[in-house]
């Protein structure tokens, strides 16, 4: 019993985790492609490097309980984005930005304790 009750509130704690900072990333993202789309290139290179801190912040506990190669999209993904900000392609930045918010979502969505996740 005793086993069953750690690995439920082990769970219940790591899915709370992950929906706080995938929350936390993905509004910072709409901030990013708000600053993006109205083509303020310096707000969004700093907005970038804010979110990138956050990441590398909780980018060690997601691999402890994520799939590695999420978190290696993700890091490709904030990588191709910064070089689209610095080069301020606007197609590809906000394309690539898209890209990153799926993969955010993508795993918000599959951590979620549902019957489809559980089966």
């Amino acid at each position: 019993m005793t086993i069953l009750v750690l690995l439920f509130g082990g769970s219940l704690a790591s899915y709370r985790y992950i929906q706080g900072t995938t929350q936390t990333i993905g509004s910072q993202l709409d901030t990013l492609e708000q600053s993006i789309s109205s083509q303020q290139w310096d707000t969004a290179e700093k907005e970038l490097t804010a979110a990138q801190q956050h990441w590398d912040n909780n980018k060690t506990w997601w691999t402890i309980l994520l799939d590695h190669q999420e978190i290696d999209r993700i890091d490709l993904s904030l990588y191709r984005l910064n070089k689209y900000l610095v080069t301020r392609n606007l197609s590809l930045s906000l394309g690539e930005i898209s890209d990153l918010e799926l993969l955010i979502q993508h795993i918000s969505d599959t951590e979620k304790l549902t019957i489809e996740n559980v089966l």
